[in-house]
């Protein structure tokens, strides 16, 4: 079996199949040597008979190159074609890509000043809801002296020491001594009358 065999030579043409076998395959490889071949020429004896070999050869292939070319038309047109669309499919990938990189580069920056806004919110909530507790505690404590009079008028002295002390402890604990001072004062005024009394 020879290398030239599978090449697609029409049958009218069944010549060139028989002339193409005696073409020596080194012409064939990978990477051709001229070498020989020229030397051949120079050396022969009959030059002009060496050099017509070689152009006969040259025409043979040239023939089955142009056969292989009109039967192969068609799919060498297919394959430019699909060739092309691959290579505009891979520069409008590549433009995607690009403006890709850009919108991502766009968002990771407002994501960071988003994070940085969010993290201010959530520490404004958490002081929010502190100073709310505390507003709680205070509205608790500012009705103290009223709750202490009302256990004086009742006479239930020991239940307004318990809450006298309890507020004081809350106003200790929770750092609201400026706030709960003049409470403090007002507790200890009403005490002191009571004991006084």
């Amino acid at each position: 079996m020879g290398l030239f065999d599978g090449l697609p030579v029409p049958p009218d043409k069944a010549h060139l199949r028989e002339e193409l076998s005696r073409i020596d395959e080194s012409w064939a490889a990978a990477r051709f040597d001229s070498l020989p071949h020229v030397v051949h020429i120079l050396t022969s004896k009959d030059r002009e008979g060496a050099l017509q070999a070689l152009k006969e050869q040259s025409e043979i292939i040239e023939e089955v190159v142009d056969e292989v070319v009109h039967a192969y038309h068609s799919g060498f047109n297919r394959a430019i074609q699909n060739y092309s669309q691959i290579l505009k499919l891979f520069s409008e990938s590549a433009e995607s890509i690009s403006v890709l990189k850009i919108d991502l580069a766009d968002a990771k920056r407002r994501l960071g000043a988003r994070n940085k806004q969010l993290h201010q919110l959530w520490y404004r909530s958490v002081t929010l809801r502190h100073i709310i507790s505390l507003l709680d505690q205070i509205e608790g404590l500012s009705k103290v002296p009223a709750r202490i009079e009302k256990l004086i008028a009742e006479k239930q002295f020991y239940a307004a020491v318990q809450v006298h002390v309890q507020s004081a402890l809350m106003l200790d604990r929770e750092g609201l001594q400026t706030v709960g001072y003049s409470g403090q004062l007002y507790c200890l005024m009403s005490f002191s009358f009571i004991f006084v009394q």
